[in-house]
C-alpha cells in the first residue's frame, strides 16, 4: 500500500518538469503578444499574426521534445520508486504472519506489470502532450484577436490590450485537450496522470501479490480532507470477487463498494486512496474505529466562525495556492512581454499573505511545492515584494478611544447616496461596512481592517487587518477606478494620512471610514476633480499636523487636544476640498 502523504507529495518532480515547460512557452507567448503594439492596417495584422502563430507552433513542439526524455525517464523513475515502496509495505504483512513472498526484483510478473503500468503512463502523457501545440495556438490565435479588436474598435490603447491579453494566457493557458474536448494546464495534467498512474500501478501489484498469497480480504486507507464519495468506503473492510458473511461479520463487496478499477473510484483520478491485505481469521482489528472515522470527516475546524471539514480545510487552502501560482505567472509573462508588473506584484504579496494567514488559523502548513513557479526564483520574489511595498497605501486612525465593536454598531451603520455608486452599489457598500464591522469585532480592541473594491463593488482584495503596534491598515494600490473602505476603532473622522492616500492615488474614487459605533465618513472624487489643486491643500493639512504633534511630543499640549486640533484642520480641508471636485459625506 501507499501512504496518502507519499501519494500526495510524488508527482511534486514531474510537475516542477511540466511548470517549466508551461513558463516557457507562457513567456515566449507574451513577448510575441508585446510585439503587435504599432501594427496598424488590416492586412499587416492578418499576415503577422500568422506568422507569429506559426511561430507559437514550432517552438512549442521544439521544447516538447526538448523535455520529452526527461519526462519520460521521470515517470519510470516515479512508478519505480511506487511500487517498491508499495510492495515493501504489502510484504511486511505477509512476514509479520510467516508468510513467504517472492521478493518485488526476483517476481517476472510483478515487473512484467510494472512496465506496462510505466509504459500505459507514458503513453497516455504522450497523447496528451501531442495535443499541445495545437491547443496553445489555439488559445494564443483567440487571445490575439481578441486583443486586436479592443485596440481597433479603439476602446483600448495597445499597451492596455497587450497586457490584458498576456495576463488572461498566464491566467489559463490550455496546453492539453482530453478526447471530451477538455482542456487542462500541464501543470494539473501532470499531476493527474502520473498521480493516477502511479496509484493504479500499485494496486495492480498488491491484487497480483494477494492473488499469490492467497489473501481475499483488504482493507482501504484512510486520511483526513477525503473527497465526500471517498469518504464513504474509506477506513472499511471488504471481500474481494463479491460480498461474503464470514465469522459473523459481514464484508461488502470490494469493487463493488469502493468503484475500484474505474476513473472516479479507488486508485483513480487523483485518488490518494489505497488498500491493503488483512486476515480475518487471524483476528485482525480494524485499523479504524467507526468514532476515527467520523472524526476525519467532522466538521471540527473553525474558521472565521464557521466549522469546516478537513476536506473543505485543503479545498480552501488549493484555492489560496493556486491564487499564488497565478499572480507568480503574471508577474513573469508581464516582465517578459515588458509591461508594468506593479499590479501583479501587489496582488502576490496579497495572495501570499493571505495563504500564510489562512494556514495559521486553521493549523495547516504551505506546501511550497504546490505554490511554486520555477523560474519566479529569489530575485524575482525580491523585485516583486519591493514592488508590492511602493504600491501600497496605509489609511490611519488616531486610535485615541478604540470602541469595541457591538450589535448595535452593527445596525447603526447606515447606505447613503453618492456619485460613485448608484442605488444598488449604495446598499452594497452599507453591506460591506456591516462585514467589515464583523471582522473588525473579532481582532484584538484597537486593530483596523479595510478592503478594496471595485466600481461595482466586487472585491479586488481580501479583509485586510493592521497590527495591535500600529493604527494603521495597508491596501494595496490598484490599476482600476476603486474604492477603500477601513475601520477606525476610535469612531473619529479622517486621518491627516487618509486624506493623503486620498489625493495622491488618482483611481481612487471614494474613501470611507467606518467607526466602530456604526458612524461613516466618506469622501469621493467628482467628474471635475482638480488633482494638482487637492495635492497642495492635503499638504498644508499635513504640515499643519507636524507642527502641532511637535507640541504634543513636546507635552506642550495633551493628546485630546492634539486629536481636536486635528479634527478641525481636517474639517478645514474637507471644506476647503470642495471647489476642485471633493465631495465629503458623514
Amino acid at each position: 500500500m501507499l501512504l496518502p502523504s507519499y501519494l500526495d507529495q510524488m508527482p511534486d518532480a514531474f510537475v516542477k518538469l511540466a511548470q517549466q515547460v508551461e513558463d516557457e512557452i507562457l513567456q515566449d507567448v507574451a513577448r510575441r503578444i508585446a510585439k503587435m503594439n504599432g501594427i496598424t492596417s488590416t492586412a499587416n495584422w492578418q499576415l503577422w499574426r500568422y506568422q507569429q502563430t506559426e511561430a507559437v507552433r514550432e517552438d512549442v513542439i521544439k521544447l516538447l521534445a526538448k523535455y520529452s526524455g526527461k519526462s519520460e525517464a521521470t515517470i519510470r523513475r516515479l512508478l519505480k520508486e511506487a511500487a517498491t515502496e508499495a510492495m515493501e509495505r504489502e510484504d511486511a504483512i505477509y512476514y509479520h504472519y510467516g508468510l513467504d513472498p517472492t521478493p518485488f526484483e526476483e517476481s517476472a510478473a510483478l515487473n512484467n506489470l510494472l512496465t506496462a503500468g510505466a509504459r500505459q503512463t507514458c503513453g497516455i502523457w504522450q497523447n496528451l502532450t501531442a495535443t499541445t501545440a495545437n491547443t496553445v495556438t489555439g488559445a494564443f490565435e483567440r487571445t490575439l484577436d481578441v486583443a486586436w479588436g479592443k485596440v481597433a474598435t479603439g476602446a483600448f490603447d495597445y499597451k492596455t490590450a497587450i497586457k490584458q491579453a498576456v495576463d488572461s494566457l498566464a491566467d489559463d493557458l490550455p496546453a492539453v485537450t482530453y478526447p471530451s474536448g477538455h482542456t487542462d494546464s500541464l501543470e494539473v495534467a501532470a499531476r493527474r496522470a502520473v498521480l493516477t498512474g502511479v496509484n493504479q500501478t500499485a494496486g495492480k501489484l498488491q491484487e497480483a501479490r494477494m492473488d499469490e498469497m492467497g489473501a481475499e480480504f483488504v482493507e482501504t486507507s484512510a486520511h483526513g480532507g477525503a473527497r465526500p464519495s471517498h469518504a464513504e468506503w474509506q477506513g472499511k473492510q471488504f471481500h474481494r470477487g463479491g460480498a461474503v458473511d464470514y465469522l459473523g461479520k459481514h464484508y461488502p463487496d470490494f469493487e463493488k463498494s469502493t468503484g475500484y478499477g474505474t476513473g472516479a473510484g479507488l486508485c483513480g483520478w487523483n485518488c490518494r486512496h489505497s488498500f491493503f491485505s488483512i486476515f480475518p481469521e487471524l483476528g485482525d482489528p480494524p485499523t479504524w474505529t467507526q468514532e476515527e472515522l467520523e472524526a476525519l470527516n467532522a466538521r471540527n475546524i473553525e474558521y472565521n466562525g464557521k466549522m469546516y471539514t478537513q476536506y473543505e480545510i485543503n479545498q480552501m487552502q488549493r484555492a489560496r495556492e493556486r491564487n499564488v501560482r497565478k499572480w507568480k505567472k503574471r508577474y513573469l509573462s508581464e516582465s517578459a512581454a515588458g509591461v508594468d508588473t506593479t499590479n501583479a506584484a501587489v496582488h502576490l504579496k496579497a495572495a501570499r499573505q493571505s495563504l500564510s494567514e489562512f494556514a495559521k488559523a486553521t493549523g495547516g502548513r504551505v506546501d511550497s511545492a504546490r505554490t511554486s513557479v520555477p523560474k519566479f526564483g529569489r530575485s524575482e520574489a525580491s523585485r516583486a515584494s519591493a514592488q508590492a511595498r511602493k504600491s501600497t497605501s496605509r489609511y490611519s486612525s488616531l486610535n485615541l478611544n478604540p470602541e469595541p465593536v457591538t450589535m448595535q454598531s452593527i445596525s447603526n451603520v447606515k447606505a447613503f447616496s453618492c456619485d460613485t455608486l448608484d442605488s444598488t452599489g449604495q446598499r452594497q457598500l452599507q453591506n460591506a461596512h456591516k462585514r467589515l464591522l464583523m471582522t473588525a469585532s473579532k481582532q484584538p480592541l484597537g486593530v483596523e481592517v479595510g478592503r478594496a473594491y471595485d466600481l461595482r463593488m466586487k472585491p479586488l482584495t481580501n479583509e485586510l487587518t493592521g497590527s495591535t503596534e500600529r493604527s494603521t491598515v495597508s491596501i494595496p494600490d490598484q490599476d482600476i477606478p476603486y474604492i477603500v473602505i477601513h475601520t477606525h476603532p476610535d469612531s473619529n473622522i479622517f486621518s491627516h494620512s487618509d486624506l493623503r492616500q486620498f489625493s495622491k492615488n488618482e483611481n481612487l474614487r471614494m474613501l470611507t471610514a467606518v467607526g466602530h459605533d456604526g458612524h461613516i465618513y466618506a469622501v469621493e472624487k467628482t467628474s471635475n476633480f482638480d488633482k494638482r489643486a487637492a495635492r497642495l491643500l492635503v499638504h498644508d493639512l499635513c504640515e499643519s499636523v507636524e507642527d502641532f504633534a511637535g507640541q504634543y511630543q513636546r507635552q506642550e499640549i495633551t493628546r485630546q487636544e492634539a486629536a481636536e486640533s486635528l479634527e478641525f484642520l481636517v474639517r478645514k480641508c474637507l471644506k476647503e476640498l470642495e471647489p476642485y471636485g471633493v465631495k465629503f459625506y458623514e
